[in-house]
């Protein structure tokens, strides 16, 4: 119960720290619009990331995150596998999490953003390798969660993420 408390508070966290919530306008000042061409990316407000292609990458993450967290047993494994539960591309994934790297510098009282991604793309090949199993068993499910973790702190590794962001001044 408390782990389907925990997942919608987190899954907000990131949107709203990738600019998914609020209100406030997007819209830049006219003298701003004025200054860059537009086909120039914007980095961030430091200068230190491309925030437009972080942003990007982070979007993939949130829906993927959730539903690596939920591989649990086999029957969860073959909803997410066959596309029954969520849309789930480990590719996808995979080269989102090379994008944000760009954050591997920065750093956010909610983590170390280089290990959350490390984390990530560590579930992500384990997940590659379970999805490759025929049939999935609870003892291949086991092996994947044994390089997952728990549940809370495989989510936890979002807010080391989106910290880093906001340091970065996406």
């Amino acid at each position: 119960m408390r782990i389907k408390l925990v997942t919608p508070i987190l899954l907000i966290a990131l949107v709203a720290a990738c600019g998914g919530g609020g209100t406030a306008s997007t819209t830049k000042p006219a003298a701003t619009n004025a200054e860059a061409p537009a086909d120039t990316a914007a980095p961030a407000g430091n200068g230190s990331v491309d925030c437009v292609k972080v942003k990007a990458a982070a979007t993939k993450l949130i829906v993927a995150v959730q539903l690596l967290a939920q591989l649990r047993d086999p029957a969860n494994v073959e909803a997410v596998k066959s596309g029954t539960v969520g849309n789930l591309d480990l590719d996808e994934f995979l080269a989102a999490l090379k994008d944000l790297h760009a954050l591997d510098g920065q750093s956010s009282v909610l983590g170390d953003p280089k290990t959350a991604i490390e984390a990530y793309e560590k579930a992500g090949e384990a997940a590659k390798v379970l999805f490759a199993t025929n049939p999935v068993t609870q003892d291949a499910v086991d092996t994947y969660n044994t390089n997952v973790g728990t549940v809370p702190a495989f989510l936890g590794h979002q807010g080391a993420i989106a910290g880093a962001m906001d340091a970065a001044g996406c």
